[in-house]
C-alpha cells in the first residue's frame, strides 16, 4: 500500500516558516506544496528556497488547491484567527505556530472553527516533544519528586532594538512582548508538567527597549496542587541565557534548559540514571540570543504527531485546548499587572 504524502501549504514566509519548512523536509510523508504571503517579495523568496514551489498572494487560491491537505500558519500572531478560520472552512487541517492568537477570544474562534469543520488542530509547542520533557513528565506523574513544592521558569533572553522595529512587541500583532512571544514555550512546559495554575500576581516593565509592550516580566503563582511558583520572562538580558524550567519536590529536583534535562536528582534514583537523563540530548539552537537560530527537530516531531493524528483519526498531542492554556496564564499576568491585583484562573469570559 502506497503511503499518503500530505501536502502542506505554508501561510507566512518569515523566519519561523523556514524552521517549519526544514522540519517538513525531513518527514517522508509530507511536503510543502505551496506558499502564501501578502508580501510578494517574501513569498517568492521563500518559495524559491524550497525548490520553486508555487507561491501565491491570494489566500483563497491556496485554500482551493486539492494538493493542500494541511495549512501551517506562520504569520504574525494577531493574524492567526482569520487565516485559520478560513482554512478550516475550506476543509484544511491546521498547524498554528504559537500562540494560537493574541487573546483567548481569538484562540477560541480557531478552536471552534476546527471543531465545526471536522479538521484537526495543533498549536505549536515543540518543547513537549523533547525527550527530556517527556521523561520529566513521567517522573512527576509517577510521584518520584514526592510532593511538588516549587515550579518555576526563567526566560532571560536577549533581543536587539532592531528586532522590535516591525510587528514584534505590539499589542495588535504580537499580543504583548517577552511573555507571549519568547517565554510562552516554557510557560506551557511549566503548566504541562506542574499542573493547572490557580492564582497569579504579575508585574511587567519595559526596561531595555523602545517598544509598545513589555521586555521584562515577573510573576508569582500558586498551583491548584498547592505548589508555589515564579515566572520570569525577558528579552532585555544581554547576551541571553538558555531558558530554565525548575521542578522541586520533597523527594527530588529536575531542571530543564530549553527543554533538555540538565539536573536530575531523585531520592530513589541512581548515579547511572542521573547520567543517562542528563545525556539524553545536546543543545541545539540558540534562540535565547538569536531569533533566527531555532532548532527544527522538535518541530518535526510535532508535525509528525499531527500527521499520525490525521492518519489514525485521533487528537494530536497538543490540541487547540491544550495550546490555549499558556495564553490564559499570560493574559492573567498582563491583567494582574494592569489592575494591580491577584488574578484567579480560569479567567472569566469578560477577563479573557
Amino acid at each position: 500500500m502506497t503511503q499518503k504524502i500530505y501536502g502542506i501549504g505554508l501561510i507566512g514566509a518569515g523566519n519561523i516558516a523556514r524552521t517549519h519548512a526544514a522540519a517538513i523536509a525531513e518527514i517522508p510523508n509530507a511536503r510543502v506544496v505551496g506558499v502564501y504571503d501578502s508580501s510578494e517579495a517574501a513569498g517568492r523568496a521563500c518559495a524559491e528556497e524550497l525548490g520553486g514551489v508555487a507561491w501565491t498572494g491570494d489566500l483563497d487560491e491556496l485554500l482551493d488547491r486539492d494538493a493542500v491537505d494541511i495549512v501551517n500558519i506562520c504569520t504574525p500572531s494577531g493574524t492567526h484567527a482569520e487565516l485559520a478560520v478560513a482554512a478550516a472552512q475550506a476543509g484544511k487541517h491546521l498547524i498554528v505556530e504559537k500562540p494560537l492568537d493574541v487573546t483567548l477570544e481569538r484562540a477560541d474562534r480557531i478552536i471552534a472553527a476546527a471543531k465545526e469543520n471536522n479538521v484537526k488542530l495543533t498549536g505549536i509547542f515543540p518543547y513537549r516533544f523533547r525527550v527530556g520533557a517527556k521523561k520529566a513528565k513521567e517522573a512527576i506523574q509517577q510521584g518520584r519528586l514526592g510532593r511538588l513544592v516549587l515550579a518555576d521558569v526563567y526566560v532571560k533572553w536577549y533581543r536587539s532594538q532592531e528586532y522590535y522595529h516591525g510587528w514584534h512587541g505590539s499589542w495588535a500583532l504580537d499580543g504583548g512582548g517577552a511573555l507571549i512571544n519568547q517565554s510562552i514555550h516554557n510557560i506551557d512546559l511549566l503548566q504541562w508538567l506542574a499542573g493547572p495554575v490557580d492564582t497569579i500576581v504579575g508585574h511587567v516593565a519595559t526596561l531595555g527597549h523602545v517598544m509598545e509592550t513589555e521586555d521584562t516580566a515577573s510573576a508569582v503563582l500558586t498551583f491548584k496542587n498547592g505548589a508555589l511558583g515564579v515566572i520570569q520572562g525577558a528579552t532585555s538580558c544581554w547576551p541571553g541565557d538558555p531558558a530554565r524550567a525548575e521542578f522541586h519536590g520533597a523527594r527530588g529536583t529536575i531542571v530543564l534548559e530549553e527543554g533538555r534535562i540538565v539536573v536530575w536528582k531523585l531520592a530513589d534514583g541512581t548515579p547511572q540514571e542521573e547520567q543517562e537523563m542528563t545525556s539524553l540530548e545536546v543543545q541545539d539552537g540558540r534562540a535565547f540570543a538569536d531569533p533566527t537560530a531555532i532548532a527544527h527537530v522538535p518541530h518535526r516531531r510535532q508535525i509528525e504527531d499531527m500527521l499520525d493524528a490525521i492518519e489514525q483519526d485521533r487528537e494530536p498531542r497538543v490540541t487547540g485546548l491544550e495550546a490555549r492554556k499558556a495564553i490564559e496564564i499570560i493574559r492573567a499576568i498582563y491583567l494582574s499587572a494592569q489592575r494591580g491585583e491577584r488574578m484567579r484562573l480560569p479567567l472569566t469570559a469578560r477577563e479573557a
